[in-house]
């Protein structure tokens, strides 16, 4: 299976990383989650709807949207937070004279592999790469430059699912037959399996990073 790749580059300093990442994923999530389905007679249909709901960044001047569910919200917030905690041990250590991250979300249909369990194979990847600045925090040309890169970027993301191209894998007609791609376990939302990965100049997580990965955050270093 092809995997198709998109990537982001921000400089930010550490108070806006988890900003900058939940907006551009939860922005993502929105396009790749279904409501409740239904299997019937061979067919696909949705019994419930997507609720929804505004959040304001704590430190950019900008509101996103996001699936209002708490599963998903949690999923999403414990990856970034241990991301942001990665990128933080970095900028204190002495050996690091610059510092930079990726995190990425991954869009997995699961396979039926070896005895060690099913494979799991990526199908779209968002990557999101930050060099961290030492600019104050406080600098308001710097958030006023984030805010509006930031903006744009998300524009781009709904330019991309409002696109011909835009690609899904396509559902089977039971439950058994697409709980490979779907993830059924989180209440009232049916979203496309996904992992979340980060890899930072000292440490990966521990769920692990793909060697595509590895070396676009080679390429971002040079």
């Amino acid at each position: 299976m092809n995997c198709r790749e998109y990537s982001f580059i921000f400089s930010v300093v550490e108070s806006e990383i988890s900003d900058v990442v939940s907006a551009l994923f939860h922005t993502i999530l929105l396009h790749r989650t279904l409501p409740t389905l239904d299997f019937k007679g061979g067919a696909v249909s949705y019994n419930s709807y997507l609720g929804i709901c505004d959040v304001d960044c704590n430190n950019l001047d900008l509101t996103y949207v996001c699936i209002n569910s708490n599963q998903l919200i949690e999923k999403v917030s414990t990856s970034v937070t241990a991301f942001v905690e990665a990128i933080h041990r970095d900028s204190c250590s002495t050996n690091n004279s610059e510092v930079r991250g990726a995190i990425n979300l991954e869009f997995v249909v699961h396979r039926k592999g070896c005895w060690l369990g099913p494979e799991a194979s990526v199908w779209e990847r968002w990557i999101v790469n930050v060099i961290l600045k030492t600019t104050d925090a406080n600098d308001k040309d710097h958030r006023s430059q984030l805010t509006s890169q930031l903006s744009d970027e998300l524009r781009t993301i709904l330019e991309h699912f409002n696109s011909p191209s835009a690609y899904a894998p396509s559902l089977g007609s039971s439950q058994a037959e697409t709980e490979h791609i779907i993830d059924f376990s989180m209440c009232g939302i049916s979203p496309y399996r996904f992992n979340i990965n980060h890899f930072t100049n000292s440490c990966q997580s521990r769920s692990g990073v793909s060697v595509t990965m590895r070396r676009i955050f080679k390429d971002v270093r040079l």
